[in-house]
């Protein structure tokens, strides 16, 4: 990477299914300098670990910035 271009940064989403509402919780920065081809199933696996949910009618997902 060089001078901190190509890094993509995504907001961390906490879905609640039964009141129908999407609430940012958070950020998370891609900076892996190469595609390896699941850098967002990589990232959305970080935001259910950094991001928990109390409730199984809430779920947590990633949205580019």
């Amino acid at each position: 990477m060089k001078g901190g271009s190509g890094l993509k940064t995504y907001i961390v989403y906490r879905y609640d299914y039964i009141r129908q509402f999407r609430e940012p919780v958070g950020k998370l920065v891609e900076r892996r300098s190469k595609d390896r081809g699941d850098n967002e199933a990589s990232l959305l696996r970080l935001a259910q670990k950094l991001y928990p949910t109390s409730s199984l009618d809430t779920r947590i997902g990633i949205s580019p910035e």
